[in-house]
């Protein structure tokens, strides 16, 4: 199977509770990457920790990590000096980080489509959309061209023509493209933007 036919497959995805946003959480991303640098994070420090205290139970305490060092710099070191504030900033800014991360949803690469089924999404990718799109508004008669692209949830459709009234086909292609939007029935609003191109 090539990618190209791959991508025309809609993604089905069973489901309940589709009126109360649930569309919206079926095709967000993972977050893998951050979740994961953040896993090999804490399972450094604690296989760092797990190796210092085995060690110093066994009467051979190993230095990977200067304790001590920093244990009296820490104790002979006031809460309102510069380094301290400034390491404790780190920390709240890399946490802050990974909360806003977790919290706020990122943009997934298939778009939710409403079905008649009430428990069944269908997901395409925006690539297989703007195609649909495109097609859409290639079938306008007086269109020579046309091309599409996502954004978000904003669609961007140019056509080229070699007819003088664009303002007249730019009305038919937004109704033809529109009401390909509404065929397919995108769970989010996707507004739409369309330029008409004329004889040079």
């Amino acid at each position: 199977m090539t990618r190209g036919s791959y991508e025309k497959i809609p993604r089905f995805v069973p489901m309940r509770g589709f009126e109360g946003g649930a569309t919206a959480r079926a095709f967000r991303p993972a977050r893998g990457l951050p979740a994961a640098v953040a896993a090999l994070a804490l399972l450094g420090i604690g296989g760092l920790t797990a190796v210092h205290v085995v060690s110093a139970l066994l009467g051979l305490p190993v230095k990977i990590v200067p304790y001590d060092q920093w244990a009296r710099w820490a104790s002979t070191t006031a809460w309102n000096d510069g380094r301290v504030l400034a390491v404790a900033g780190a920390l709240a800014l890399i946490g802050l980080v990974l909360i806003l991360i977790a919290v706020v949803p990122g943009r997934g690469r298939m778009v939710a489509l409403r079905t008649g089924d009430p428990d069944l999404v269908v997901g395409i990718t925006r690539r297989t959309l703007a195609r649909a799109l495109r097609a859409r508004a290639n079938a306008v008669d007086g269109v020579r061209a046309a091309g599409a692209r996502m954004r978000g949830w904003h669609a961007d459709v140019s056509v080229r023509t070699d007819l003088r009234d664009t303002a007249a086909l730019g009305d038919r292609v937004r109704a033809a493209v529109e009401d390909e939007l509404a065929g397919l029935a995108p769970a989010h609003r996707v507004s739409l933007n369309v330029r008409v191109h004329g004889p040079s």
